[in-house]
């Protein structure tokens, strides 16, 4: 009697184990095959799962994994370093560093070609990748992370509207003392400071846009709570004096065109662009990550 119970037991484990064998074996040819047939560009990362015969793409252990998976971890990784580090304006060393590995990565698996096309106008709207409203969620600019020194104003949102050829550099300003208290006791008060440009194409650099700066302006948009973006802003036109020649010298907007010099003076190189994400590069180094909007009101 008991040998037969020991018999019955043995036979229940073995049945149990096989059970589990298959079931484990089924999930695991599951999941390789959604991964072999998943669509789009295909990066490879180390795993534990190998395949039966180790035959195939698959041999040595790795799995697929698509750019677009890939890509968002990284812009995830990017934006979670923008929020701890108040958008590089409060970076450490080991952060901008991890931020830069995050951008190089990106601009590895960048998606978009000629990323400069239509900048100039002169195509059709929607050949036109760079165009719209990005804001600033990081960036190692000196010129703008300098702006966090100032005691008087600290800057707010920071935006780069691009509606070729036109690309205008935005930057809210607030005052300091409004940053320490909550708003019932600091009323609002903010200023907007803008810098025009002119876009272009640059020769033989499919990635890279030339600036002629034309003008700053400076419009208040709110004192104390109340909304004054009715006043007239405080502009410098830097384009008169050759506006003002050209009545008078035909041609003379062509002299010193840097459109067929790609390494002239005033340009950034675009690192990264998809829908969501703009990364670009300045002559000088430094780097700004921008996501995409609707819209810039103050």
């Amino acid at each position: 009697m008991m040998i037969s119970i020991n018999i019955i037991i043995c036979y229940h484990l073995l049945a149990v184990s096989v059970f589990s064998f298959t079931e484990s074996f089924t999930s695991i040819t599951q999941i390789k095959s959604f991964l072999r047939y998943s669509t789009g560009n295909q990066l490879l990362l180390a795993d534990n799962v190998h395949n039966d015969d180790d035959t195939g793409p698959e041999s040595g252990g790795c799995v697929s994994l698509s750019v677009n998976q890939k890509s968002s971890a990284l812009k995830r990784e990017l934006l979670q370093l923008a929020a701890s580090y108040d958008r590089g304006f409060g970076a450490t060393p080991r952060a901008r560093e991890e931020a830069s590995d995050i951008i190089q990565q990106l601009a590895v698996i960048n998606p978009t070609e000629n990323a400069a096309r239509g900048i100039d106008g002169n195509g059709e709207d929607d050949d036109a990748p760079l165009k719209g409203a990005w804001r600033m969620i990081w960036t190692t600019a000196l010129d703008v992370v300098s702006l966090a020194a100032s005691p008087v104003a600290a800057p707010s949102a920071i935006y780069q509207v691009i509606d070729p050829p036109v690309a205008i550099n935005i930057i809210d300003f607030i005052p300091r003392v409004q940053t320490f208290f909550p708003p019932s006791i600091a009323q609002n008060s903010l200023l907007r400071a803008e810098v025009g440009t002119r876009a272009y194409p640059r020769f033989g650099k499919p990635n890279r846009v030339g600036l002629v700066f034309e003008g700053i302006k400076l419009q208040p948009v709110e004192i104390f709570g109340q909304k004054v973006d009715g006043l007239p802003p405080l502009s410098v036109d830097f384009t008169w004096p050759q506006n003002f020649l050209a009545q008078f010298v035909p041609g003379i907007d062509d002299l010193g065109s840097t459109q067929n010099d790609p390494d002239a003076l005033g340009y950034f190189d675009i690192e990264y662009l998809d829908d969501e994400l703009l990364v670009i590069k300045q002559q000088g180094g430094g780097r700004f990550a921008l996501v995409k909007v609707n819209n810039y009101d103050p």
